[in-house]
This record gives structure tokens, sequence and C-alpha cells, in this order.
């Protein structure tokens, strides 16, 4: 059984942002707290947790475990000065003792408040700055990533031509098929692929033009959009420098699987047009990308993978959304990628994309959740109100592989 005692100012003053409290304000801050001690393998908080408490080792060693298992230890002696870890919400680790432990859980918002009433006390140290996680991950990457989004130094890649030019015509006055046949025949590639999609490859009573034509009129303007997009995000991250390889690899397959099995779920459940359901579940991460770009830049490289994680898992969303923003996307798939990651979502009215994509990206993560930390899918709401049961879920991941080798024959 877990033993708890209230902690004495001495440990208090461990914890730099509010070592300088008066005595009378780190007592109101003992007696809202506790230290307890854990027994080896015990857990101390779990992936997924939303509890609004600040976790500090008070002596011990803990590891910090991601969601694919792998580990990162956090050693702690009764003497070295006390930092929050895994105090992002919701939790994005699963904390387990690695021997008997110490540790303390602060409130935050009694955090708040008492450092509201003895500002004059605090003299430099923010309220904000009570909060921030001081490991090293939330200091080196992710406010680095966040600088460089407020001076807008972040470098964004473009679209290849081929999808720029038709998305202005697409998004524009000029959407017809002849202002969308005179881009095409200058792009011999994404071409032929319409057309082996529309099966005109072998009309030989048609010309180049006529093919073209033929595609777009026999597919629809939204698909061969949506088929165009696709064909151009595939092409630039194969175009992706080698040093990107092995994070981008693994990006790019369970994007292509999100791709595959929103596009099944939108022909399953009839809500949505079933090639935008592909395109946002291929480009539900983009940020990804431009993460991992900034990382190379700052030669960050050898950085334990969980702090990169922490940063893809913090900055993705938003990452993602300024990327399509400058590529000028429509604004359901703007807010797909800001919200597909948040499995609580909840809204009025009908499901959206987001909600599609969002089950989409929950089933392609079940085959890796080895650990049992996604939540369950009675928690999630967006499955509710898509009607998706676990039948259909377990389908569609099972038809996926076909679906997932046919969108890549786009890119080859």
């Amino acid at each position: 059984m877990t033993e708890i005692k209230i902690p004495d100012l001495s440990t208090l003053r461990r914890i730099e942002v509010i070592s300088r409290l008066s005595e009378g304000h780190l007592i109101a801050v003992a007696n809202q707290s506790r230290v307890l001690k854990a027994k080896k393998k015990q857990s101390l908080i779990k992936a997924g947790s939303t509890e609004k408490t600040s976790l500090y080792i008070v002596k011990g060693s803990v590891s910090l475990r991601a969601r694919d298992g792998k580990t990162k230890a956090i050693t702690v002696d009764e003497n070295q000065e006390l930092f929050p870890i895994a105090q992002l919400r919701p939790c994005i680790y699963d904390v387990i003792a690695l021997g008997p432990v110490e540790y303390m859980k602060i409130d935050v918002e009694r955090l708040i408040e008492i450092s509201e009433l003895s500002a004059s006390e605090l003299g430099d140290i923010s309220v904000h700055s009570l909060f921030t996680d001081y490991d090293e991950e939330d200091n080196s990457i992710v406010n680095h990533l966040y600088r460089n989004l407020m001076d807008n130094s972040i470098k964004l890649p473009s679209l290849p031509s081929v999808a720029e030019r038709i998305q202005r015509i697409y998004k524009g006055k000029a959407t017809d098929v002849d202002a969308m046949v005179h881009i095409l025949i200058s792009y011999p590639d994404i071409s032929r692929k319409l057309k082996n999609v529309a099966r005109c490859a072998d009309n030989d009573k048609l010309n180049a033009t006529g093919k073209i034509r033929y595609a777009i009129q026999h597919l629809g303007m939204l698909p061969v959009y949506c088929l165009i997009m696709t064909y151009a995000v595939g092409k630039l991250v194969k175009r992706m420098p080698d040093n990107h390889a092995q994070r981008t690899a693994s990006f790019w397959q369970h994007s292509l699987n999100v791709a595959a099995i929103s596009r099944i779920l939108a022909k399953k459940t009839c809500a949505f047009p079933p090639d935008l359901a592909m395109l946002a579940g291929l480009i539900h991460g983009i940020g990804v990308l431009v993460i991992d770009d900034q990382l190379l830049e700052r030669n960050t490289l050898m950085l334990d993978h969980l702090e990169i994680d922490h940063a893809i898992q913090v900055m993705r969303p938003e990452i993602s959304s300024l990327l399509l923003r400058k590529w000028d996307f429509a604004d359901v798939l703007i807010q797909m990628v800001e919200e597909c990651g948040d499995w609580t979502r909840d809204h009025e009215g009908p499901a959206d994309l987001c909600d599609l994509v969002l089950v989409a990206n929950y089933c392609g993560m079940l085959h890796g959740d080895v650990d049992h930390s996604l939540p369950l899918v009675s928690s999630i709401p967006a499955m509710e109100k898509l009607g998706i049961t676990s039948e259909v879920s377990i389908d569609a991941i099972r038809e996926s592989a076909v679906v997932k080798r046919n969108i890549k024959k786009l890119f080859v």
C-alpha cells in the first residue's frame, strides 16, 4: 500500500520556482500536497492521465515509458533540485518506479492561487513559470519550435508546382474541366496516373488531351483534386533528403495507414467523399516533416527519442495547421489537422471530417499499442457520432493493406 505524508519545507524549497515563497505560503503549499512512497514497478501516473497536478520525484529512480515501449530513466537523490516530470496533459508517458521511490504531486490550481497572492515575494518568477516543464525536452525542442513559430522563421516546404497550380484554380473562379486539362497536360506523370484510375489509358479514339478530359469528367472534380493533392504530398515526402529517412519512413507508413482506413470508413459510413477522406488521412500529421527538418537543422539527431516524440505531440497540430494554410488548403482540412489527435473531442451536430480521421488515426495506432495506452473505444465520442462498431473497425483495419497498396501506386 502507498505511504503518504505531508512534505516538509526543506523538500519544497528544492523546487526553485517556489523556493523564495514565505514560510506561510510554503506551509499552505505543503498542506495541499503529499509525499508518497511507491514500491518497485508501481505506477506513479499513467499515459493518458489528465489529472491537474505537477509530479516531482523526491528520491529514487523512475522510468518514463512511451507508447512504443521504449523508456527513459530519471534518478533523483535527496539533495537535488526538483523539476516536474511528465507534465504534459494528457500525459504521454507511463511513469513506473524502478525501485523504492518517494514522489510528490502538487495541485496546479493551488500553486496558481498562491503565486498570485505572493507576487511581490516571487519577484521575477511569473505564474507561468511555475508550470513550465523544466525537462530538457521542453527547454530545447518545444521552446525552440515555439519561438520559430512566433518569429515566422520556421521553414515550410512548398507543394510541387502541379498542386500549387491546381490549388489556385480549384479555389478560384476558374474551376472547370478545361482549366484543369490545360494544367495537367504539362505534367505527364500525374496525367498518366489519373487516366489509369479512370481506366481510359487504352482508349485509342482519344488523344492525350481528350483522355485527360475524359478522366476528369469520369472521376469528378473533387476526386481528381484530391488525387492530385495526394500525389503531390507523396512526391514531397519522397523528395525528403536521406537524413530524414528514419522518422519520415515511420511517419509516412502511419499516414498511409490512416489514409487507407479513412477511405474505407468513408465508404462504409457513406458520410464523406472517400477521396477527400483519403487525402485528409494522409495529411493529418504533415507537420512532422517540418519538425523533423528543424531537428536536423539544430543537429539534434542524437536526442532521446522520447524528447522528440514529446515535441511532435505538442507542436504537430499547430505546425500542420501552419503548413496547410501556406498551401491554401480548405478550412475543413485545417481544422482536421488541429484537432484529430484529441480522443475526447466532442461537438454539437453530426460527425465531421475530423471525427472520421480521428477514428482512422485511432485504428491505425491499435496494432502498435502493445502497452494498451490508447483510451477505450467507449470513451471516444467520434466513434459514437459515426456509428462505428468494433466489427466495422476490425474490417477497416483488415481491408486497409490492399487500399494502402493502391494509394502507394500514385507515387511510383
